[in-house]
């Protein structure tokens, strides 16, 4: 072999390592990607769970009466309630 044909072997060889090398980092990083948004995703879904449960226990307080409150009282517009005893 002559002295280029060495040469050129020798720096094919090194830029595949480095290529190997760049694949490997890129697809750890790919990989910690993924994992990422699943937990992203994970977080999300649990989220919109408990935000779900919290608007229905409201709904459910919010429907139940509340006999403390006395804007929703009828008040008495044809006098039916009043007691009046003539004598």
């Amino acid at each position: 072999m002559s002295k280029e044909k060495v040469d050129s072997y020798k720096e094919n060889k090194y830029n595949r390592k480095q290529e190997k090398e760049r694949e490997r980092l890129k697809e750890k990083r790919e990989l910690f990607l993924w994992k990422v948004g699943g937990v992203v995703f994970a977080v999300a879904v649990v989220v919109a769970i408990a935000m779900t449960g919290i608007n229905q226990y409201k709904a459910y307080q919010a429907s139940r009466p509340d006999y403390n409150r006395t804007e929703m009282v009828v008040s008495d517009m044809a006098g039916v309630l009043n007691e009046d005893t003539e004598e």
